[in-house]
């Protein structure tokens, strides 16, 4: 049996209300063991700290996504220092910037991202960062902030960019989006980088694997991103897994 963990799942999301034990039924029976939960906003961090409290083998983040950044206030950020100071997790996030069209200020998202890197160096937690399209602006913003860790889930840039990360202590995490052959620059990064630095996600219940496009993701299809992976790199995937686990153990505590 492997033993997985997703590093990063919204099992918190409503896509999951109906069957949320089953989903994390599934998941265990396929070896994934551990799932990190990251944080978007700050009405869900309470919805959050219940599910894992029920679910053991599920494990908190909090944080204010870029995503939702004109919803977010400055109050917020109060917020999330002291709900942090009260209540245990395992890193801060979902953080970071998002530059796509339709996606809110970049200033604005710059202010809450930083913001939020302030906190995870203050308690001494590792960051989850969300980078589409901003991953020069995540590279200069980290590099403010030496000894911060983390990860960028879902990582997008280039292979040059991931080794840059790395060297700042950051590790690279990649989900369902390798699975799709047109996604040759992920796939090639994928292929070249040390299994050291290397994390596994879903990203549950968004980004499916090609085997399961536009239906709701969820943990148990990480065995397909493994899949996946095993033959890119020409490694087994229980060699994959035993790195990529003993990684995300390591960053966050579990």
């Amino acid at each position: 049996m492997l033993d997985l963990i997703d590093s990063h799942c919204h099992l918190d999301f409503d896509a999951f209300e109906s069957d949320r034990a089953q989903v994390v039924a599934r998941a265990q029976g396929l070896g994934i063991h551990q799932i990190v939960i990251p944080g978007v906003e700050a009405e869900n961090w309470p919805r959050i700290e219940t599910i894992c409290h029920y679910h053991p083998q599920l494990h908190p983040c909090y944080g204010l996504h870029p995503y939702l950044a004109e919803q977010h206030s400055d109050d917020d950020i109060r917020k999330l220092r002291d709900w942090l100071a009260a209540h245990e997790c395992v890193a801060v996030g979902e953080c970071g910037l998002d530059y796509r069209k339709q996606q809110a200020d970049r200033q604005v998202q710059m202010k809450y991202f930083a913001a939020q890197l302030d906190i995870a160096q203050a308690a001494n937690k590792p960051v989850v960062i969300h980078s589409v399209r901003a991953t020069s602006d995540v590279i200069d913003a980290i590099k403010a902030y030496p000894g911060l860790r983390g990860m960028i889930h879902s990582f997008s840039g280039s292979f040059e960019q991931a080794i840059e990360l790395i060297k700042l202590g950051f590790y690279i995490s990649l989900g369902g989006a390798v699975t799709y052959q047109n996604a040759k620059k992920i796939r090639a990064t994928a292929a070249k980088l040390p299994l050291s630095c290397l994390l596994l996600e879903t990203d549950a219940p968004d980004q499916p694997d090609a085997a399961h496009q536009d239906q709701r993701n969820e943990p148990a299809y990480l065995v397909n991103v493994l899949a996946c992976l095993s033959e890119l790199r020409n490694e087994s995937a229980e060699h994959i897994a035993e790195h990529t686990t003993a990684n995300a153990r390591e960053l966050f505590g579990i």
